[in-house]
Order: structure tokens, then sequence, then C-alpha cells
């Protein structure tokens, strides 16, 4: 009955050229069909966020078809694959911003990427070895059912505004936008401050001016993740995870060992697999962005743009995220 259910609003969507409701996505689509764009190098819950990704993965939850680098550093693509393939996925697709060069994306996490480069088994040498980011999306996008993927951005949006302005393909005749429009359900990005931000959020502002375009045009429903959304933890993962593990080695390098420190990126994760079981959406309207990056959610119609607040205890919530980054069951 469900499957028959999910087909239809599928099909409604597609003739009305919408996509189904946020709703109707989270009763379709088990395992989930995600994709990852990350500015992984940046604060070290990235690597928590890719994490919880492979393990849902595995158990059936999700299924990753692929990570996105939005950052030059050529060290980040490597360090995917170093999370891909302690979880062993090491055969995921990535992507990344091109051309890389040698940055260094936050010296206040003492460039965790490189740190795991040159201790973890992984392949891929770096971004520049990597597939470019956009070709990438619209190779994995094509080959989905429509109005099936769930993005979530947890970084700059430059990907995101180059892949709407893409145009036609080997792998799909369609423009970017209208690749999105057919094949993405909706994108979950972490990012700015709700109802308004006072200042720029950090990964808005990493590319304001993409930003801005994606709030504009991007045409399946948006929903935010702020800065006041985050759970405090590492002092389990980083002291209880095995020793070879890169993500207890981040936490270690990041915060230290013991230590509990404020994480964003996981929450995306989470809403994205798992849906309304932890959360509420509020309404935003339009997310209308300012040069600096800072936002507000201002009233609009034909958007549907929302934004997270939680519904279960942080603790509870906590201790999930972490149950999940030490593999209990």
């Amino acid at each position: 009955m469900m499957m028959r259910k999910c087909a239809a609003v599928l099909v409604l969507a597609a003739v009305a050229f919408t996509s189904p409701s946020l709703e109707a996505v989270e009763q379709c689509a088990v395992p989930r069909p995600i994709l990852i764009d990350t500015d992984i190098c940046a604060a070290v819950d990235d690597v928590a966020a890719l994490a919880m990704a492979n393990v849902m993965h595995s158990r059936g939850e999700a299924r990753l078809l692929g990570v996105l680098v939005n950052t030059r550093g050529d060290a980040g693509a490597a360090a995917v694959d170093v999370v891909n393939t302690y979880y062993g996925h090491p055969d995921i697709p990535i992507g990344a911003l091109q051309p890389t060069d040698a940055s260094v994306c936050e010296n206040y996490a003492h460039d965790y990427a490189s740190r795991l480069v040159e201790r973890f088994p992984h392949d891929l040498a770096g971004g520049s070895s990597a597939d470019n980011a956009v070709h990438l999306y619209r190779k994995l996008l094509s080959a989905e059912k429509d109005h099936s993927v769930v993005i979530l951005s947890l970084g700059a949006t430059t990907n995101l505004s180059a892949l709407l302005d893409s145009g036609p393909d080997e792998h799909s005749a369609l423009p970017g936008a209208a690749l999105v429009r057919s094949k993405v359900a909706r994108m979950v990005m972490m990012g700015g401050q709700y109802p308004r931000s006072d200042a720029a959020e950090f990964n808005f502002a990493l590319d304001p001016a993409s930003t801005r375009r994606v709030m504009l045009d991007w045409p399946t429903p948006l929903v935010f993740s702020g800065a006041e959304a985050s759970v405090k933890l590492g002092k389990r993962v980083s002291t209880q995870a095995p020793a070879d593990s890169p993500v207890r080695a981040t936490f270690e390098i990041g915060f230290g060992a013991g230590i509990d420190s404020d994480l964003w990126d996981v929450l995306p994760v989470l809403y994205a697999v798992r849906g309304s079981r932890h959360f509420t959406t509020v309404p935003c309207g339009f997310n209308r962005i300012a040069d600096d990056g800072s936002n507000e959610c201002v009233p609009a119609s034909g958007k549907d743009q929302r934004y997270l607040r939680f519904s279960d205890p942080s603790g509870r919530l906590t201790a999930s995220i972490e149950d999940m980054l030490l593999g209990v069951p």
C-alpha cells in the first residue's frame, strides 16, 4: 500500500511540474538516496556528519550516492575518502570544486583533513584527482528516480549555484535547474540563523552571491538548520571510539580528547534521513540573503522554505548521535 501511495505522489508531482510535499517525501524512498555537499576541513562536524551518513548507509536507512566537496583545499576530497573507506564504502563517488589548491580552510582545527590523509588508508589522492563536482552531481542525479534525492548542503553553496547554471551533457539533456527540479525531493541546508541573523553565519558567508542565487532559484523545498541549532558532544567519541577511527582522531585534533563541543552538521543528516522524528519545521517564507551573507526570513508566496526546531530533548538527541558514531545498535 505504501509503495503504491508513494508512486502516486511522484506521478502527480511530475504531471504538475512540482516537487512532492516534505511530508510525502518522509513517507517514501527508504533507504533514502542522499548527496552530501561538504566543506570538509572546515569545522570538525563535517567528519561526524559524513560518518553518520556512512553508518545509515550500512544500516539501510540511507543510500549515500556521493559526496561533493565545496572548498578548494586539495586534501578535503581525500579526507572524505578516508571516512568512507573506514566505514567500508571506498567506492562511493567523490567530486570536488575545481581547480583545487593547497589552502587550509581552518587553522583552529589544526588542518585536520591533511592529518587524516597522512594517517589513514584511502585511495583518492585529492580533489585534483576527483571528478568535477557539478559533473558528478549531474551524473548521479540523472540516474535516480524523479523527486527522490535529498541533498545535504554542509558548507559553501558554490557547487549548488554552479549546478543550477549547468547545461545539458552526456548524462542528461536537461539544464541544471530543470534537472534539480526533476530529480531532487528537497535540500536540507546547514547555514544561517533563524528567523534572522545579526551577522553572517559561517557557511552563508563563504560565498554570499551563490547563497543568494540558491535561495532565489532553487526549485525544490528547502529546510534550514541554523547556527542556533547544535548539539554538544565529543567526549564519548574521543575516548570510547576505536583507536583507528578517523572520527575519534578528528575530535582529538579539533577539540582535544575528553572534551565536548558544539556540532551543527550532524543535525541536517539526522533530519534528511529520519525526517521529523526528532524535529519540527517552522515556515520561513523566503530566506533573504544580504550582501555579507546574513539572512532573514521574510513573507513570500510560492516558496517552500522552512527551518528546524528540536522536538526531542537535546540530551536524548545527543545520545542518539553519539551511539551512532560509536556503533551502538
